[in-house]
């Protein structure tokens, strides 16, 4: 009989309870490219494999792809790497240990390159494969989704490309439809575009990269969810927000 209740306080709790679940919020991850670039160099360098960061992409990305396709752990238990290192490490570790019950996407900041992505997929992989053998068990959830983050003009004008070499990979393209749904995000950003060419010319280039990343995901039947990193503030892409989705290319809100 208590309606006053009823329709406030439990009500909220009910839509909330309904809108969330019971696990709360999942934590996304973020971490800038150069930061795995430097991770896998002191891999490579301490197994006598060369320096990784100073292979082309072609080179980095056999390697990439030839690691994620074996089946045996990369990171030796003994190897010994500077503390900004073991960082990555352990935030891998810690992510392999939690899964995507708890964690949802990991975003690439600064992403220039296909490497940059596989780069994450592989110290991912390589993370769960030492997990589950540490532990005993099998990590909880599935991979957290890589998300490439482009902000920089220069890596705006190439994320199509990226993109599409990405999915142009057989590994790449059948481990998203088989774990991730057939469903690839892609992460563009406003201050960093905006401080790099002002704000008119980070507008049309987020809007033609935009574009070519939707056309991209059509090319290879890959659904694409754009994720897009608007501040409060208009030097960080902030405004109305109503006006902001208007204003998105035709074909790119889904």
């Amino acid at each position: 009989g208590s309606g006053v209740l009823a329709d406030g306080r439990l009500a909220d709790l009910i839509r909330r309870v309904a809108t969330f679940g019971m696990v709360l919020m999942k934590l996304d991850l973020r971490q800038e490219s150069g930061r795995h670039a430097d991770t896998l160099d002191a891999i490579t360098t301490y197994l006598d494999m060369g320096t990784y960061s100073e292979w082309d992409e072609e080179k980095k990305l056999d390697f990439l792809t030839r690691e994620l396709k074996g089946k045996r752990p990369l990171v030796p238990v003994s190897i010994e790497v500077p503390a900004d290192v073991k960082e990555v490490l352990d935030t891998f570790q810690i992510a392999a240990e939690l899964g995507s019950d708890s964690l949802g996407a990991y975003v690439i900041s600064m992403a220039s390159s296909a490497s940059d992505v596989l780069a994450v997929e592989l110290l991912q992989k390589d993370a769960r494969l030492a997990a589950t053998g540490e532990l005993g068990r099998a990590c909880p959830g599935g991979t957290l989704r890589v998300v490439p983050l482009f902000e920089t003009v220069k890596d705006l004008r190439e994320a199509g490309l990226v993109i599409r070499k990405l999915l142009s990979i057989d590994w790449y393209h059948e481990h998203v439809i088989k774990n991730h749904n057939g469903h690839q995000e892609v992460m563009v950003g406003y201050s960093d575009s905006g401080k790099d060419a002002g704000r008119f010319t980070a507008a049309w280039e987020l809007y033609k990269a935009q574009e070519d990343v939707v056309a991209a995901c059509n090319d290879y039947g890959i659904k694409v969810t754009l994720f897009h990193g608007r501040g409060g503030s208009i030097g960080r892409g902030g405004g109305p927000t109503y006006l902001a989705i208007q204003s998105q290319p035709p074909g790119s809100v889904m």
